[in-house]
């Protein structure tokens, strides 16, 4: 789902979904920090793309001619945003290791991303309208979730994982974790690290997807507590 977010130049013709459009670096750049501050600290049906205009110090116009309408314009820059997130998170997955070590790597990754970047989680898991999003093919990201359900498909077939339970259930289970674990650390006024939650994650699905045999106990030991985290404002 990756793009060339160095294009300065602007599609022609409309193209059907936000995340096909090629916006100019220098609109995607005083855009983003606007957009993602209104997305980010209010309702999404109260959020207006002439207030964006203006905040941004640009004209309705130009952003409708690239975007038409909210939705594309938030989609476009969620995906933009990840760009910072994916594929740099599935490295983990690559050469040998246990798949248990691989996964808590891709979690933990995962976990220290939206630490830093709050605002993008609290819009992927909080602001943004979900029925709408899937229609678009940044929610889907099809190229990420199929390296990783290689990954789990291969662990099952050499006996690492459970067999009798079909991979991609495994998959919704795993990525489940990244969104009640943020929103719970939104909850919780990020009163704690969210990053440090990863290795208790792991811990809990491991128990439920390990294949018959495989010791629970093997793994590292947890850390008694997540260390505290400072609050910062964004």
């Amino acid at each position: 789902m990756t793009r060339n977010t160095d294009a300065k130049a602007k599609t022609k013709g409309p193209t059907p979904f936000a995340s096909e459009r090629i916006i100019p670096d220098h609109l995607r750049d005083r855009l983003s920090p606007v957009v993602m501050e209104t997305y980010a600290a209010g309702d999404f049906h109260r959020a207006d793309m002439r207030t964006i205009a203006r905040e941004a110090g640009m004209s309705f116009r130009t952003i409708y001619s690239y975007f038409g309408d909210k939705e594309s314009l938030l989609f476009w820059f969620i995906q933009h945003w990840l760009e910072g997130l994916y594929p740099a998170s599935f490295k983990p997955l690559e050469g040998e290791g246990d798949v248990r070590t691989k996964l808590l790597g891709v979690l933990q990754m995962h976990l220290e991303f939206y630490e830093r970047n709050p605002s993008v989680g609290r819009i992927i898991f909080m602001t943004v309208p979900l029925e709408r999003w899937m229609r678009d093919p940044s929610y889907a990201q099809p190229g990420m979730m199929k390296r990783l359900l290689h990954t789990i498909n291969e662990a099952q077939r050499q006996g690492e994982l459970r067999s009798d339970i079909d991979s991609r259930v495994v998959l919704d289970a795993f990525n489940a974790i990244f969104n009640r674990a943020f929103l719970m650390w939104e909850y919780r006024r990020r009163s704690y690290s969210l990053s440090a939650q990863a290795a208790p994650l792991m811990s809990i699905l491991w128990g439920g997807i390990m294949a018959p045999g495989k010791r629970q106990d093997s793994a590292p030991p947890l850390p008694a507590k997540a260390p505290a985290r400072k609050k910062t404002v964004k």
